[in-house]
């Protein structure tokens, strides 16, 4: 395990958590963390999606962070320019910029190689819910309608397959507590 990841109290999201548990009327899961991070083009593209950043009800703050042109040509310079979103490009640098220290919240595959490629921790939608249950925020019918709610409801693109190994992880859930 990473130093200082068993505690997580930090983490950096891109758009897709917040946007998703939005969805399914579940963003006090992301209050597993003390503080989330988002880059500035996250918070613009929650902005078109009709959610202020600034203006979400969490017991853990969302600190919006600027990344400056200086610093981003700096950062793509080390790591070299990548295939991914500019928002999703943001949240790779502020990773960098901490080290990858931080956990990473993204469902976007190409963010999430780029990211475990270079040692970071990246959690899922879906991982983020099991942690929420983990910590007694949630109830066990409570995640079942979240994993359901997340396929069914969000605008979060997950395959058939997928949902049946999820679901038999959930399940094994309550076999191995």
């Amino acid at each position: 395990m990473l130093p200082g990841v068993s505690e997580m109290l930090e983490a950096i999201s891109d758009t897709g958590h917040i946007l998703h548990l939005h969805e399914i009327g579940k963003l006090f899961t992301l209050n597993v963390f003390e503080r989330l991070y988002i880059p500035r083009l996250v918070a613009e593209e929650l902005g078109r999606y009709g959610l202020d950043a600034e203006a979400i009800d969490l017991s853990s703050p969302i600190s919006i962070v600027p990344i400056n042109r200086e610093q981003r040509d700096r950062v793509l310079g080390e790591i070299g320019q990548l295939p991914i979103h500019p928002a999703d490009t943001e949240v790779l640098i502020l990773a960098h910029e901490g080290g990858f220290s931080k956990p990473i919240l993204t469902d976007d595959m190409a963010l999430r190689r780029e990211l475990e490629f270079r040692g970071a921790l990246v959690i899922g939608s879906v991982g983020l819910l099991v942690r929420a249950y983990n910590k007694a925020l949630m109830a066990r019918a409570d995640l079942d309608h979240a994993i359901d709610a997340l396929f069914d409801e969000s605008t979060l693109h997950l395959s058939s397959a997928f949902r049946g190994y999820i679901r038999k992880l959930i399940n094994d859930l309550g076999k191995v507590c």
